[in-house]
């Protein structure tokens, strides 16, 4: 039995959508490393990325990404950052049946171009759909249940995804809204930081309450000056990835502001890391998009400066608390 799924990229998430695929059957996974593809098939483990947990046998790796791209549904599932480079490999293998599920939240940071924009510029003539929500990879690949958005503009498509991807305990719920999907998946990483930072420098639960609330209201000003739906962020891939990710250490954005919050540097925290915090690329990207569309953002802000410009949390603190006071619904 094969589950007609491929997934390009071997990453942390890319191993838990594989093993939630691997329910189905038979599913490709591509990585870029030749060593990480035979570790996985022969002990059934990333250890590098997804450390302590037994990968189905069902799940083939392969770091050949013509042999990955023979199944019919492909997860792309690299870092947002890397997406060009990964879809610009692909263009020679891709086929008429191919379907695309952008599974990466962010914004290239060169062009400010949401992830679908890049697929439809390399790839034009292949159906895109957007996958994210609020889902932590460890607890997706042990079948801890979840729920998720999956954003696709052709409804017939979407129905085929959608039957395709989902499991007994991950459950895809359909979107239209492709642009608010991907704003929403990529900007919470930002909001993230900053509550991270919060709880870093002890500032309180009503501190991180109040910057989710303000930053959702940050994001979907943006979206809907770019054309999403205002009711688009009040769902999986907004309200819940946001529930998610700015109250938990697991959450690598969280985490990385908390040890900012705590007086690190961020070249030592990144030091540190093996995956990618996509928050730090999307802080400088997604300035560059309330600036094009004259919306202001002053949570993203504030945060790009701390990662970008040298300013310390602290000063960035007392940049906020002394900002002129407003209108909730502006």
């Amino acid at each position: 039995m094969s589950s007609n799924i491929s997934v390009i990229g071997a990453g942390s998430w890319g191993s838990a959508l594989a093993q939630v695929a691997a329910s189905h059957g038979d599913v490709s996974l591509w990585a870029r490393s030749p060593e990480l593809a035979e570790q996985i098939n022969a002990l059934r483990v990333n250890e590098k990325y997804l450390a302590g947990i037994e990968l189905s046998s069902h799940i083939i790796a392969t770091s050949d990404l013509k042999t990955a791209m023979q199944r019919d549904i492909l997860l792309i599932v690299t870092p947002a950052q890397a997406m060009r480079q990964v879809l610009s490999d692909m263009l020679p293998f891709i086929r008429n049946n191919h379907k695309l599920v952008l599974c990466s939240k962010g914004i290239e940071l060169n062009t400010g171009m949401l992830m679908s924009d890049i697929a439809k510029e390399i790839l034009p003539k292949t159906p895109i759909a957007v996958l994210t929500g609020p889902n932590f990879a460890h607890e997706i690949a042990i079948g801890k249940p979840a729920a998720t958005t999956l954003a696709c503009t052709d409804a017939e498509i979407a129905k085929i995804l959608q039957k395709a991807i989902a499991s007994t305990n991950f459950r895809p719920y359909i979107s239209n809204d492709i642009i608010g999907a991907q704003l929403a998946g990529a900007l919470k990483n930002i909001i993230a930081i900053a509550c991270g930072i919060a709880h870093g420098m002890d500032m309180g639960e009503s501190a991180r309450a109040s910057l989710v609330t303000r930053g959702l209201a940050e994001i979907a000003r943006l979206g809907v000056a770019m054309g999403a739906r205002s009711d688009t962020f009040l769902g999986l891939c907004g309200v819940g990835d946001m529930m998610l990710t700015c109250s938990s250490q697991k959450s690598r954005n969280f985490s990385l502001g908390y040890e900012l919050g705590q007086g690190n540097t961020l070249k030592e925290i990144m030091n540190a890391r093996q995956n990618v915090t996509e928050g730090v690329h999307t802080a400088k990207a997604a300035i560059k998009l309330a600036n094009k569309y004259r919306v202001e953002m002053p949570i993203n802000m504030a945060v790009n400066k701390c990662l970008n410009e040298g300013l310390s949390p602290k000063d960035a603190v007392k940049e906020m608390l002394t900002r002129p006071l407003g209108y909730e619904n502006i």
